[in-house]
């Protein structure tokens, strides 16, 4: 976590906002759809020797929109750490429609902790103010100065784009000469090379200007990337300097990154007597080979260390001393990571902590080899004969050998005394990922269902039921019922049967109650659909999607039900059966009448987690061959039952 500190006295006298001719800017005419408009998003970026020599950097951030139509603006905002960073000046001010100027009150700034409930302690700290009401045609524009200390581990990142259209978006940099900066640009399309403005200015300094214009806003769509990876984006760093007359040099590569963490790391790492009896209990028993040694000690970390992190300053980034870990029981991702790393020593296993980004289903690209850049969690790659296994002490439901899906297909860099070159971890399979859900339900004549159901999961669709039972399963018949794929359903009972934090899978069995199973007509008929009584596995997209679409994990999906029918009820001809292939995935539909049951299996096989633009088409094809085969009905004839 990050140390408090008092609060900071700021000024807002250092702002100089210029003079705007308000006729001049855009309209609500030009931008229909919008509610405001950006006008200026502008950091200026001063690198400069401090007072003791040290290299910093002065940051100003500049933020200026329009209101078009009545709408609620975001306020004035800095994120900083207190360990790192001096927030030097607040200012703020709202122009009416007619020019009136009516400064931002920043006396009202509210600083407080930038924490969530995983965090004990931290030194990251956020400053807001909020922003006043605007009228239509007004304009609201920020400024916020701040002083980075400690250059190394900082990366400025910039976002050309916006929830709402941009007219300008820019990046200003100046830099003493012989100082060298080093950037790197990423869009969703990949690689962005950005050539920057340059231009020499007066008392030794280089400007670089990055500069993106009329940014229109991206449009809103489930499972898509997140604005930042969808924008084009800059990284910047500072890459060489002087400190007091000694050259200064970033890691030049990812290499040089894993060697700097690992002299960071291996002092934490270092073994003591207490590590090491800890070690041998917890073999006890255990068989005499690698594997095995390495899937208890996992194991013996996640259930021992609770997770919760104190993160100050470089704390961010640097473990906390294993035997402290073990002292305490408690630790962060780098923690639990640097823990299971020295039990493993005094085993005699060689493994590496390992840098990653922790994603919601779209891993993040390298960006610089930086401290501050790139990663946000800390895992393990364990070097057995049979290879290297990644595994991640910080969850407490994923077996040794597995990692859970926000850890897949991600870019990693292990930490070694040599330096390590960057490496991905594999992408989830369909076939370790499986949910099946057996439903045996009685009908009665009107439609209505009552019966018991089992799930099973394996893989990624096990990790939440087995967190339930870990973290306390609460009201069960709810989440149940949300849970199952039937329609209109209501689980009257339910229990975990199996839900082991390392196991393979997970069971969870109940009583379930349904509503309009199938349609009764009027007549002495009625209609049997899986589209009516089943949930979607499947997701179509539109048809005019403009940005890809992602899955979580590859898996599959598979669904029994045994549907006892009332007396004198009699199925018309079944659907035939169908299978439908693709390179999306495969989906098979089958039907079956055993006397007075009627049985239906339905599978589906995601094999493509995400669908690119290109795709959408073919991806649509797909699934509607899938809905034509989920509303094919079965003719339901009453010959003499109740209505």
């Amino acid at each position: 976590m990050r140390a408090l500190v008092p609060l900071l006295l700021l000024s807002a006298c250092a702002s100089s906002f210029p003079k705007l001719d308000l006729a001049a800017l855009p309209k609500s005419a030009d931008f229909p759809d919008a509610k405001h408009l950006v006008l200026l998003d502008e950091e200026h970026v001063r690198f400069e020797p401090g007072k003791d020599g040290k290299a910093q950097a002065v940051i100003t951030e500049r933020w200026r929109a329009k209101v078009l139509k009545p709408t609620d603006l975001p306020g004035l905002t800095v994120f900083y750490d207190s360990e790192f960073t001096e927030v030097v000046s607040l200012a703020g001010r709202s122009l009416s429609p007619e020019g009136v100027e009516k400064p931002l009150d920043v006396s009202k700034a509210f600083d407080r902790p930038s924490i969530d409930s995983s965090v004990l302690f931290s030194s990251t700290r956020v400053r807001s103010v909020g922003a006043p009401a605007v009228p239509v045609g007004g304009v609201f524009e920020t400024e916020v100065t701040t002083r980075q200390r400690d250059v190394e581990p900082w990366v400025l990142r910039h976002v050309f784009a916006a929830d709402v259209p941009v007219v300008q978006s820019r990046v200003v940099v100046d830099v003493p000469t012989g100082w060298k900066l080093r950037w790197s640009g990423q869009s969703l399309d990949g690689p962005v090379t950005f050539e920057p403005k340059r231009e020499e200015l007066a008392g030794g300094y280089t400007r670089f200007v990055f500069e993106e214009k009329n940014v229109p806003a991206p449009l809103s769509e489930s499972a898509a990337p997140p604005l930042f990876l969808r924008a084009r984006r800059l990284a910047l760093r500072l890459d060489a300097w002087t400190e007091n007359g000694i050259a200064r040099q970033a890691p030049e590569s990812p290499e040089a990154l894993s060697r700097w963490r690992w002299d960071r790391y291996r002092e934490r790492a270092e073994l003591t007597p207490e590590l090491e009896a800890a070690s041998r209990e917890v073999l006890q028993g255990v068989a005499d080979e690698p594997a095995a040694k390495a899937k208890a000690l996992y194991e013996y970390v996640c259930r021992r260390i609770q997770y919760c992190a104190v993160e100050v300053g470089y704390g961010g980034w640097i473990p906390h001393a294993a035997k402290d870990v073990h002292a305490q029981r408690w630790g962060d991702c780098k923690d639990k990571a640097t823990y299971l790393h020295a039990l493993l020593k005094a085993a005699g296993i060689d493994s590496s902590p390992t840098v990653i980004y922790s994603h919601q289903g779209w891993p993040r690209p390298f960006e610089l080899p930086s401290l501050g850049a790139n990663f946000n969690h800390v895992i393990l790659a364990v070097h057995l004969p049979q290879g290297t296994v990644y595994a991640d002490p910080t969850t407490r439901a994923v077996p040794f050998g597995a990692l859970p899906w926000n850890d897949a297909e991600a870019t990693v860099l292990e930490v070694s005394e040599k330096g390590t070159p960057l490496k991905q971890t594999a992408p989830s399979r369909a076939e370790d990922n499986v949910e099946k859900h057996r439903l045996e339900l009685t009908l009665d004549p009107h439609g209505d269902a009552a019966g018991r159901f089992v799930i099973e999961s394996t893989g990624d669709h096990a990790t939440g039921v087995k967190m339930r039972a870990i973290e306390g399963t609460g009201r069960l018949e709810q989440w149940a019922t949300d849970r199952l794929w039937l329609k209109s359903a209501e689980v009257t009972k339910v229990s975990l049967d199996k839900a082991e934090d390392f196991g393979a899978g997970s069971i969870v069995s109940g009583e379930v109650k349904a509503r309009r199973v199938f349609a009764r007509g009027l007549g002495t008929t009625g209609l049997l659909r899986v589209t009516e009584f089943l949930d979607a596995n499947h997701v179509v997209l539109a048809e005019d999607r403009s940005t890809p679409w992602a899955a979580r994990f590859r898996s599959t999906r598979e669904t029994e039900v045994v549907l006892t029918l009332p007396a004198g009820v009699q199925p018309s001809a079944l659907p035939q059966d169908t299978v439908i292939t693709s390179p999306f995935g495969e989906y098979a539909l089958r039907w079956k009448l055993d006397g007075g049951r009627l049985l239906v299996t339905r599978r589906f096989r995601l094999d493509q987690r995400v669908i690119e633009v290109k795709d959408v088409k073919a991806s649509r094809a797909f699934h509607h061959q899938v809905n034509l085969a989920e509303y094919a009905p079965v003719v339901l004839r009453f010959e003499g039952a109740a209505r």
